[in-house]
């Protein structure tokens, strides 16, 4: 195990090395598609989430909990106002015609 500082938690985490070397990784990525304060951003809310997991009882960090967090974390929110694309437009399109049709659920 590996402790390691991360931004967004004021202690150092343990880790697996691998889960290390894809945070490692994954910060590097961002800072070169992104820059530098998009990056940092990233990494803040990489050390919230694994705050709210230590947090929650999780003793450490290992490489399929990390694989989560930096996919769950780097996932952009939907402002409510745009369009719905993919399920989300599938959805919106049934539940448009159900209202068409007179259902208002239950």
């Amino acid at each position: 195990m590996e402790h390691i500082t991360v931004a967004g938690h004021p202690e150092p985490v343990a880790m697996s090395a691998t889960a290390a070397r894809l945070m490692r990784e994954r910060l590097d990525q961002a800072r070169d598609r992104r820059g530098d304060a998009d990056a940092d951003a990233y990494e803040t809310r990489i050390g919230q989430r694994i705050g709210v997991l230590l947090e929650g009882g999780m003793p450490s960090i290992d490489m399929a909990t990390m694989r989560a967090i930096v996919d769950f974390v780097e996932t952009p929110e939907e402002p409510e106002d745009a369009e719905p694309t993919g399920l989300g437009k599938v959805f919106k399109g049934i539940n448009e015609r159900l209202e068409r049709r007179g259902y208002r659920g239950p």
